[in-house]
């Protein structure tokens, strides 16, 4: 069969399904995402003007990027069609779980806040916290998928199984800074009343160390092994990898800022300064940690 770089007739064909799916599914995003906040996604961001909405709906689109690069990274499937169904079905599960994962990031971990009532009104910091929720959860779901190596519809409850786990995980990390900023903060506020007050450098460092968190979460799948004749294993050590992980990013994360903002109160500055380079930099750190640690121990 004739070849282009490697390309035959017939993956090619497959290609081309798969480009089609993923564009449509881009664009229903759009109106799955007015239809969920009961509003007009086109009114909010070119009529009104709600950088906050407009930043909450960029996180659902590199959200659901990041998404379907774990839906295409297995092989192809043995035919077009089970090759199309499998990616629109991967692809419109993949999105539930955002909507769920995001779901239970903001009900469970921000329960004195409603972040999309937030985001209505224009509060960036709401916005920017809520793109690290979904973006920390798409990095999840993608670490499942790479993980997982059963093909097609028979690894989708593993697929969902190591999802909840990291999920779990995921809302154990921010209930950590929910504290460690009630904790540090002179004046006494909880976060969710940053929020309200909408101090962007808050929601910047949070955002940040959120998504950072996640991908040092992505270092377990190449540390858990997965053993296809035992799934329960597997789920254990990718438990216990992911958690292990998460505990080793908090702790390079706390040696990196001490020591590239050696000296500086950094909660003070963030928290009662409002200093917005100082929370930029502390989320680039989470990022370059979390990042490397993905690069050096993921799949």
């Amino acid at each position: 069969m004739y070849q282009i770089n490697g390309l035959t007739a017939w993956s090619i064909q497959a290609l081309l399904i798969d480009f089609v799916i993923i564009v449509t599914l881009f664009v229903s995003l759009k109106f799955i995402k007015g239809w969920v906040s009961n509003l007009h996604a086109n009114d909010e961001i070119t009529e009104k003007d709600n950088f906050a909405f407009g930043l909450s709906f960029a996180g659902g689109l590199a959200g659901l990027a990041i998404v379907l690069t774990g839906v295409t990274s297995g092989a192809f499937a043995d035919s077009l069609l089970q090759e199309a169904t499998q990616m629109a079905g991967y692809g419109l599960i993949g999105i539930a779980l955002i909507k769920l994962g995001h779901f239970f990031q903001d009900k469970v971990a921000l329960q004195k806040v409603n972040l999309h009532d937030e985001i209505i009104k224009g509060n960036i910091t709401a916005a920017l916290i809520d793109f690290g929720h979904v973006i920390s959860v798409a990095i999840v779901i993608r670490s499942a998928l790479i993980w997982v190596l059963t093909e097609g519809w028979y690894g989708l409850p593993i697929v969902i199984a190591a999802f909840v786990v990291g999920n779990i995980c995921m809302l154990l990390i921010s209930q950590y800074r929910v504290q460690l900023y009630k904790r540090t903060n002179r004046n006494g506020d909880c976060l969710q009343q940053a929020i309200l007050d909408n101090n962007i450098a808050v929601g910047i460092r949070y955002a940040g160390f959120l998504i950072g968190s996640a991908l040092a979460l992505t270092a377990a799948t190449g540390i858990a092994p997965y053993l296809a004749d035992n799934i329960n294993s597997s789920l254990l050590f990718w438990t216990l990898s992911a958690l292990g992980s998460l505990m080793a990013f908090i702790v390079l994360h706390l040696v990196m800022i001490k020591v590239i903002l050696a000296g500086k109160d950094i909660s003070d500055e963030v928290n009662r300064q409002r200093n917005i380079g100082v929370a930029t930099i502390s989320a680039a750190i989470s990022f370059a940690v979390g990042m490397t640690m993905a690069t050096l121990l993921g799949a």
